[in-house]
Formats: C-alpha cells, sequence, structure tokens
C-alpha cells in the first residue's frame, strides 16, 4: 500500500499532538508503518534551522526573514524525511505544515498568501499534504 502524508493544522494549544499520537496509533493498529514528525524541523538541517527559529529575541527575525528560513526547514524536511518515508509506503503525520506559514508569515507577518506559496511553490517544488486536518 502506498504512503499517505497528512498535516494536522490549528492554533496553540488545540491538541494537534494528542490528536497526532492517538491518529498514528490507530493507523499502526492497522498494520501501517507510521512516521510523525513536525514543522519547523523533522530533518537533522530543519531541526538546525527550529533552533534559530525559536532561540533569542522574539523580534529578531523580519517577517520576510523568518519566511524564508520556515521555506528552507520546509524544502530539507521533505526531501531528507517525507519523500523517503513516503516512497517506502510509509503514512508520514505532521504536526503542521504550509498552512502554519501561511498564517504565521502570510497573513499574521503581512507578507500575503502568495509570498508565502510563491516560496513553498519554489523551495519545495508545491509538495502538499494528500490531507490536511484542521483542529480548533
Amino acid at each position: 500500500m502506498a504512503g499517505r502524508f497528512i498535516s494536522l493544522e490549528g492554533g496553540e494549544g488545540v491538541g494537534k499532538s494528542t490528536q497526532l499520537d492517538a491518529l498514528a496509533t490507530a493507523l499502526e493498529g492497522r498494520g501501517l508503518e507510521v512516521k510523525v514528525t513536525r514543522e519547523p524541523g523533522g530533518s537533522a538541517g530543519a531541526e538546525a534551522i527550529r533552533k534559530l527559529l525559536l532561540e533569542g529575541e522574539e523580534n529578531r527575525w523580519s517577517p520576510r526573514a523568518e519566511a524564508l528560513l520556515f521555506a528552507a526547514a520546509r524544502a530539507d524536511h521533505i526531501e531528507k524525511t517525507i519523500k523517503p518515508a513516503l516512497a517506502k509506503g510509509t503514512w508520514v503525520l505532521s504536526d503542521r505544515f504550509l498552512d502554519s506559514s501561511l498564517a504565521y508569515q502570510g497573513e499574521a507577518g503581512g507578507l500575503g498568501i502568495e509570498a508565502v506559496r510563491d516560496l513553498h511553490r519554489f523551495g519545495s517544488l508545491d509538495f502538499l499534504p494528500d490531507r490536511t486536518l484542521v483542529l480548533q
């Protein structure tokens, strides 16, 4: 059976991690191989970028610089973790993906949705999940 890529999105504290773990357990109970990952992060390069993004002063990055860092982390995450797992038939579950960047950098950061989508098209060749679940 082919692997699938599912992302979970939602605000802080809505239970993404809890639901991600429950979904992983349910899929594994059906005999499926599952890889749980997160953004930013999920690969060595993306985890290094995560550290840059999360440490230090709150306003250390401009919205544009932050969007570029997230795009770089996502490109590495897809290339090094997500696509290889899918190629092996593994189901990949991600705590956040592109929709978080659209909300945080695109809307809240003031860059606009299209600017963030353009970065994703370039950096990640417009790779998208098979399904995105939004928790409220």
